[in-house]
């Protein structure tokens, strides 16, 4: 004998489909808010590098008081910065030929020279600083006699580097 099962169908009703719906919907949200939060994206980025400014002197090079013919005397060199950025004073040479105000008679011959140094002295941002240099200047023993008492102002050149 053979025995015939029926088979039923059930058919869904109007809550399955929302509850089939509503399941879809969150899949789909889930994948669209993955994606959202995943993404990537190319492009090109710019950047625009500044020139250096060249430093100034404000009162180029004065000797103090100590100078006489054959000996050595210190130098104060006023350097500004007009730089973003502080920077380091690496070297200050002489840059012509030294001058002479008030001495004690006529000082056309100053014998007056100045000695290259090398520094590490830092000027900040936008500043200035005055450096003294021990023995930077020399007064040779050819220098006119009216020299005496003089201050001599002598042209120098500075050498900086970004630091």
């Amino acid at each position: 004998m053979t025995s015939h099962r029926r088979v039923t169908q059930r058919r869904l009703r109007p809550r399955h489909y929302l509850i089939v719906g509503g399941v879809t919907a969150v899949a789909l949200t889930g994948g669209i808010a993955y994606a959202a939060w995943s993404s990537t994206g190319a492009g090109t980025a710019s950047a625009k590098a500044g020139s250096a400014l060249a430093p100034t002197t404000g009162v180029t090079a004065v000797t103090t008081g100590d100078l006489y013919p054959g000996g050595k005397g210190t130098a104060k060199v006023l350097v500004n910065n007009p730089n973003p950025y502080p920077v380091k004073v690496t070297t200050i040479a002489g840059a012509g030929a030294a001058t002479a105000t008030g001495g004690s008679g006529s000082c056309s011959v100053t014998g007056v020279t100045f000695t290259t140094q090398a520094l590490s002295g830092s000027v900040a941002a936008n500043g200035s600083a005055t450096l003294t240099l021990a023995d930077a200047v020399t007064m040779s023993t050819a220098s006119d006699n009216g020299c005496q008492n003089a201050t001599f102002t002598i042209p120098v050149t500075v050498t900086v580097v970004s630091g």
